[in-house]
């Protein structure tokens, strides 16, 4: 799972750089979308990118189906990912997060149980830290089994992550899911009844690097929405 190291380098140096994308807060809750973003070389704006030294990047761009604007994300043999501040979100006032994503190609025999085969077509990451990161993670998998989850620990415990296994290869490719979780109660298990307040923030990532293969996913959009919304239905 080497590719850690390079979420941890996008929390150390990005934390502090705000958003310029649609990041609306309303009754409903907060919904960060990409309907205002535009593609700049291999990310998009509003987002800060990370990449791996030595390792070939991972593409993000903006594109637009049935008239909506999405993020697409694909990794050939490469890694890489997109980081929004989300620092002044109350998940106490939050605490369902909410997202709508699709696969089009899985990295080939991906499995994040596997060290060497630990690529992932796009996770979903909610951390905290500056030199060093602790996060939690949902993961479209390939191999590795629904419901899975794990732990990790690099760089000599200055990262540590957390990560759930939400689909893999038995879900359809091409086809949109909503899939949600209580981020209120995984950030409170996490950090142990302490949710930091400072440098948190909301990660895309896309691995291909490890099993030499192509991801290719897309997202709609991430929202954080009060307790209530938990289970209805979101379009």
């Amino acid at each position: 799972m080497k590719h850690w190291s390079t979420i941890a380098a996008a929390f150390a140096s990005a934390l502090f750089l705000a958003g310029t994308l649609s990041a609306a807060e309303n009754a409903a809750g907060y919904r960060i979308d990409f309907s205002k973003a535009k593609t700049e070389k291999n990310t998009v704006s509003g987002w800060t990118y990370k990449g791996k030294p030595g390792t070939d990047d991972a593409k993000f761009s903006i594109i637009t189906e049935n008239g909506v604007k999405i993020l697409k994300a694909e990794a050939v043999n490469g890694t890489g990912s997109i980081l929004f501040d989300i620092s002044k979100l109350d998940f106490r006032k939050y605490p369902i997060m909410r997202w709508k994503w699709k696969v089009d190609v899985l990295p080939s025999g991906a499995d994040g149980r596997s060290e060497a085969k630990d690529d992932q077509a796009i996770g979903i990451y909610v951390g905290a830290g500056r030199w060093s990161t602790t996060s939690v993670a949902w993961r479209w998998e390939t191999e590795t089994p629904k419901k899975a989850e794990g732990e990790a620990s690099y760089g000599l415990g200055m990262v540590s992550v957390k990560w759930y296994c939400v689909r893999n290869k038995e879900d359809k490719t091409g086809v949109w899911y909503v899939d949600e979780c209580n981020i209120y109660e995984a950030l409170d298990k996490r950090f142990k009844g302490k949710i930091p307040t400072k440098n948190v923030a909301l990660s895309i990532s896309c691995n291909s690097q490890y099993t030499k293969s192509k991801a290719v996913a897309y997202l709609e959009y991430v929202e954080f929405l009060p307790a209530q919304a938990a289970k209805q239905s979101s379009k």
